[in-house]
């Protein structure tokens, strides 16, 4: 009986999986609608995803969405029960995260843990507790009475009957619960980082601009965002296109203060780059002004060659 899981567990964890989509591995995947015949290199990130959820079954992964690539979407999209147009879109890209994130929790949560158990699972199961302030013992792998007691009061405060088991069902709620527990925690952290980063960085505003320059003397625009994130704990290369090879990719709707945004400018590809400060403005190096300067994203210049956003983790100073 307790194997069973309850609707409101899947219900809880799918609204959970809602939440937390922006911050996905896949942050990127989702900026361009994605049909048959196109060449996408995001193309390829959907093909390893419908593979690794069963649906794709090619050996390799290209950047090319043919035949096979739209029957994959096809066979997705019925299994979820939205509209199979075979067009891989907003909500399309929506039920793919909530189907890896479930995947990956049930996968998670595929075991019993009871007293007298020991090892990493419970470990993990003791942290979590502690951490959502269940469980006031050590983290020492042993599935004890306090475990168990911890385990009892977790299960009465989520509706689910006391017996001290952590089965499938009770790890759902409690991975649910400490996830979000986390994603709280890292968005303060992060947001906190983001508004200290960028304070610091305001401080330049007006340093002349100086072609590779990455000095307060003078800065070009790689030469400045480098500068700045370094006292942040991130070393970036002086250069726009290698910084826009790392970080984590974001897409437009979902910047943060700190992030980092590119253009497009005197050549194909990033070259130009500066650094997000909220109210839909960046700051940067500017060739054109010959010195720091914030500017609007949505002005004319900038948000034709808006290119895309990466993130870093940024340590507080």
């Amino acid at each position: 009986m307790h194997n069973i899981i309850k609707p409101r567990a899947i219900f809880l964890f799918i609204f959970i999986c809602l939440l937390l989509i922006p911050a996905d591995i896949y942050a990127d995947l989702g900026d361009t609608t994605l049909k048959y015949g196109m060449e996408n290199d995001d193309i390829y990130e959907l093909q390893k995803i419908l593979s690794k959820l069963g649906f794709f079954h090619n050996e390799e992964f290209t950047n090319y969405f043919g035949d096979k690539t739209k029957q994959a979407v096809i066979d997705f999209q019925s299994s979820v029960g939205i509209k199979t147009d075979g067009i891989v879109g907003k909500d399309t890209f929506k039920h793919l995260n909530i189907k890896l994130k479930q995947n990956e929790l049930l996968e998670k949560t595929n075991i019993t843990l009871q007293l007298n158990d020991t090892g990493e699972d419970v470990a993990d199961l003791q942290d979590k507790l502690k951490n959502l302030n269940f469980y006031e013992g050590d983290i020492n792998g042993v599935y004890d009475e306090s475990t168990k007691i911890s385990v009892e009061n977790f299960q009465k405060s989520r509706g689910l009957e006391p017996n001290g088991i952590a089965e499938q069902q009770t790890l759902l709620e409690l991975y649910t619960l400490h996830n979000t527990y986390e994603a709280d925690r890292a968005a303060l952290i992060r947001r906190e980082a983001g508004n200290k980063l960028v304070e610091y960085a305001k401080q330049f505003v007006g340093v002349k601009y100086v072609w590779a320059g990455s000095t307060p003397k003078g800065f070009d625009c790689s030469g400045f965002t480098k500068y700045i994130f370094n006292v942040f704990g991130v070393n970036l290369a002086h250069s726009a296109s290698s910084q826009f090879k790392s970080g984590e990719k974001v897409s437009k709707s979902d910047l943060q203060v700190g992030d980092l945004v590119f253009f497009t400018t005197y050549k194909p590809g990033p070259s130009h780059v500066g650094i997000y400060i909220g109210s839909n403005k960046f700051i940067h190096a500017s060739s054109g002004s010959k010195k720091v300067t914030i500017t609007d994203l949505n002005s004319n210049y900038y948000s034709r060659r808006y290119l895309g956003a990466r993130r870093y983790n940024i340590k507080l100073k």
